[in-house]
């Protein structure tokens, strides 16, 4: 169809399988903990009304976090194991970087997508990683390696030595 844009390009943050066990672990340890704090904080509330909008609130929000931990792992281990079927692993060159002032992204880098017509697309990718942070640092001179699926548009910087 004339004038229909292609779909943009997705980043997945590639999870290992240990790493997805320990966000699982973590998430179930949020809920635990969350309930039984409400359950163990109850009976030792006094008469006042605000204490137990306190501890409530309190442990709902470590129950949602906990929630919210788990479904993220999930999708990203599902999403990387996706990716690992139908992607190929290539080393993108670093064209940009600049150094943020955010405590956990240390480098935001551009990375210029191999085209066969010769068009001039880019990846942005924002990350702490000793290793995005040492390309970030040797830009325009550097490449990551990135397992990408140029059919689905999905993309991910490998940190680890294993692909993932």
């Amino acid at each position: 169809m004339p004038g229909a844009e292609l779909p943009e390009w997705t980043q997945i943050d590639l999870t290992s399988r240990r790493g997805g066990v320990g966000q699982r672990i973590t998430a179930g340890l949020l809920v635990a903990s969350g309930v039984i704090g409400f359950a163990l904080g109850l009976p030792s509330l006094s008469e006042w009304w605000w204490e137990l909008v306190l501890l409530g609130f309190g442990c709902l929000l470590m129950v949602l976090l906990g929630i919210g931990l788990w479904i993220n792992a999930s999708v990203s281990a599902d999403a990387t194991v996706t990716l690992k079927q139908s992607g190929v692993r290539v080393d993108l060159p670093v064209v940009a970087a600049f150094e943020t002032t955010d405590e956990s992204v240390r480098y935001q880098l551009q990375l210029r997508l191999p085209e066969p017509d010769g068009a001039r697309e880019h990846l942005v990718h924002a990350c702490g990683h000793h290793r995005c942070v040492a390309a970030g640092r040797a830009a325009p001179h550097a490449e990551l390696p990135v397992l990408m699926d140029a059919t689905k548009k999905t993309w991910g910087v490998i940190h680890g030595s294993d692909g993932s």
